[in-house]
């Protein structure tokens, strides 16, 4: 450590003749510790944006759905559920319906997803 100390002096203190130097040192430490901190600023923001969108998607969908290839539902699906709420690691399970619906207001129309489930579940 006593040889990069005396590099590191050496090269930050300026003689009489080369004040020029001492001051181009500042500047280029002080530029660097600025993009450095620029850098730790901005992947710290991006690092909590994406916490947080993950939060906000994972708590308000499900973390998996069991659905049958044609649309016409499961058929005896309370016996599936109640197999399902006894897997470990499940904290919840509820039934729920899919479907697309059309949405339209004035001259405007599109169609959307809908998703219904039984709150108390």
């Amino acid at each position: 450590m006593l040889f990069e100390l005396y590099v590191a002096s050496r090269y930050l203190k300026a003689k009489r003749r080369q004040a020029v130097v001492g001051v181009v040192t500042i500047i280029s430490i002080a530029g660097v510790a600025a993009g450095v901190a620029a850098l730790i600023i901005a992947l710290a923001i991006t690092n909590g944006m994406r916490q947080d969108l993950q939060g906000r998607l994972l708590g308000v969908s499900a973390h998996v759905d069991l659905m049958r290839i044609e649309s016409d539902g499961i058929r005896d699906w309370q016996p599936l559920l109640a197999r399902l709420r006894r897997v470990p690691h499940v904290t919840a399970a509820a039934p729920g319906i899919y479907g697309q619906v059309l949405v339209s207001r004035g001259p405007r129309a599109g169609f959307a997803l809908i998703k219904g489930i039984i709150p108390a579940e």
